[in-house]
């Protein structure tokens, strides 16, 4: 074949004007991206996060529809519950108790890849990792939160010094600051922002076994707890019960304290009631979903579901799960993640048998969450969600245990044992 000079010049000016346009337009047109796996003949559903609900949905599709490509993409190779971790900084459970690998989720034919997510483009269907590009069927995104640093003037700058404990594994730093403080003591101060965060429960389970810890080993020090909101979020009767009848020497509880600055420094936590010195300080800053919800459009600073079901109000072949919903009235917890994951696997495994999204009835989930208050006592409140179809909202009815028991602590053991066991299967 003779090429002749008008048609280099010409094939030259078309490369050019592709340059011209930028990288992308000429990766887009003139590279072919390369494919983390290829597609085969069977449907795909690719599952982002491998938590409470990534998980549950990635194992249980895979059960109902042994037949469908199952792919879960999770950045660590090990799961940690941040449900009951509490424990573990308060010196009553080893780590190892809450961490579990993806050999039974793998054995029941799901693709584990252990890659982080780029970004997600909607329109093809393509999930962008770190390894390459994975087409997809369903998605369904169940990524976890991000925390707002900014949103406290001063806290960006040393937030690698200050882990909150509030995502997998930051824990293990954390406990190591705590194990530290519990040799000289001072003053461990603990700020509680406003809602919506994960686990509302969480921050004030954490101070009241922190101070059975510091009191059972005679700690001279003291928790200071600064709550943005005017009591406990859930089970405030509870909480401030075990606060004043069991740790009055031990710890502090200031509602309505809002923070307005960190200085790292000079060790002061500045709010708007005045400066509170700490020697070890523990701040839960505002939350958002994952930055890839954002990154898909799916979201600002939180994702929104199409009331009542779990998929996406901007695609229905994308479903939203856990921590990242922000236009339900369910709690960011492990548990409602779970349940949602539950609902949305059978969702999922009857679309993948071809049945049409409108005739699939919507489930809704329920909620349960235990908070101990020392090494055995636990409270607890739960809660049962309805559609009211004529306010085209969802309505919550709830019931609480505020009376501290062992049996309650017994029954939050097995609660989570039972939970862990479905989602990975037997240890």
């Amino acid at each position: 074949m003779k090429v002749n000079r008008r048609q280099v010049l010409k094939t030259g000016a078309a490369l050019a004007a592709a340059g011209a346009l930028g990288q992308g337009f000429a990766q887009e047109f003139y590279a072919k991206p390369p494919t983390l796996l290829p597609r085969t003949r069977a449907p795909r559903v690719v599952v982002v996060g491998g938590g409470w609900g990534g998980t549950t949905v990635a194992r249980k599709v895979k059960q109902a529809v042994p037949e469908a490509e199952v792919v879960l993409v999770e950045q660590r190779g090990y799961f940690m519950s941040c449900p009951m971790s509490n424990l573990f900084l308060a010196g009553v459970k080893p780590l190892e108790w809450l961490v579990f690998d993806y050999t039974n989720v793998v054995k029941d034919g799901v693709i584990f890849v252990q890659e982080k997510v780029l970004d997600i483009n909607l329109d093809r269907r393509l999930v962008r990792t770190t390894g390459g590009y994975l087409a997809y069927d369903f998605l369904v995104l169940s990524p976890g939160i991000a925390y707002m640093h900014e949103a406290i003037p001063g806290y960006e700058e040393v937030k690698h010094l200050m882990p909150v404990g509030f995502r997998p594994f930051e824990h293990i730093a954390l406990r190591r600051q705590i194990d530290q403080f519990e040799e000289r003591g001072g003053e461990f101060v603990m700020y509680i922002p406003n809602p919506p965060y994960r686990c509302p429960p969480g921050p004030y389970e954490r101070a009241a076994v922190l101070a059975w810890r510091f009191k059972n080993k005679g700690v001279k020090g003291k928790i200071i707890v600064l709550d943005a909101n005017p009591q406990p979020l859930a089970k405030a009767p509870g909480f401030l019960a075990a606060y004043n009848e069991l740790y009055k020497d031990y710890l502090e509880y200031v509602p309505n304290t809002r923070i307005t600055g960190l200085d790292y420094e000079k060790k002061l936590v500045q709010t708007e009631l005045g400066d509170v010195p700490f020697t070890l300080a523990n701040i839960i800053p505002p939350m958002k979903a994952a930055e890839i919800v954002r990154q898909a459009g799916l979201g600002e600073r939180w994702a929104n579901i199409r009331l009542p079901y779990f998929f996406s109000e901007k695609d229905d072949r994308v479903y939203l799960l856990g921590d990242i919903v922000g236009n339900a009235p369910y709690p960011k917890s492990g548990m409602v993640a779970y349940v949602s994951g539950t609902i949305v696997a059978r969702q999922i495994a009857e679309r993948l048998r071809g049945k049409p999204l409108a005739e699939i009835p919507y489930e809704l989930p329920t909620n349960i969450c235990y908070s101990f208050v020392n090494s055995e006592e636990a409270i607890w409140v739960a809660a049962n969600y309805s559609w009211d179809e004529a306010a085209k909202q969802i309505k919550a009815q709830s019931s609480v245990d505020n009376q501290r028991s062992a049996a309650s602590g017994q029954a939050a053991y097995g609660w989570a044992l039972g939970i862990w066991s479905d989602m990975f299967g037997p240890a």
